[in-house]
């Protein structure tokens, strides 16, 4: 199994790189955790590619999943046909940020170690991680 990772790097000067990488083991993870440390590095967006398309014409994958890491904190939300977006419940002194792809709400980073966990979970199951709890956008939002 393996996940595309795909986001881009947007230089002080408005350069735009946009890189791709294909993660396939808890190292990749890592490696890839730390490119997106970058301060200029934007969100990435994570397709698993074991799991079902919903639209296999188009190649549009079943599943929404974003990731970014933020002073020092990794970021991550997840919706499928089945779940609507959710966010982690994280850590209460991460301050949250924003990106042109997704918002990701104060208290909803991760460490870094548990967000390559998290991450390597989807990896391995296809399936929205149970190694954390879950929560819609809203503070104040049932856990899930």
């Amino acid at each position: 199994m393996s996940i595309t990772a795909g986001w881009a790097v947007i230089g002080l000067d408005g350069s735009y790189q946009g890189l791709n990488n294909t993660l396939e083991t808890p190292e990749d993870i890592a490696g890839f955790a730390e490119q997106l440390a970058d301060p200029q590095a934007d969100s990435a967006r994570l397709v698993h590619n074991g799991r079902p398309l919903w639209d296999a014409e188009t190649n549009f994958p079943d599943h929404d999943v974003f990731a970014a890491v933020v002073d020092g904190f990794g970021y991550l939300s997840y919706q499928d046909a089945t779940r609507g977006k959710a966010y982690p419940v994280g850590d209460s002194a991460s301050e949250g940020c924003e990106f042109d792809d997704d918002d990701f709400p104060p208290g909803s980073g991760l460490p870094l170690g548990t967000f390559t966990a998290v991450v390597t979970e989807f990896l391995r199951t296809a399936e929205r991680p149970t190694a954390v709890s879950w929560r819609a956008f809203a503070p104040e939002a049932p856990q899930e």
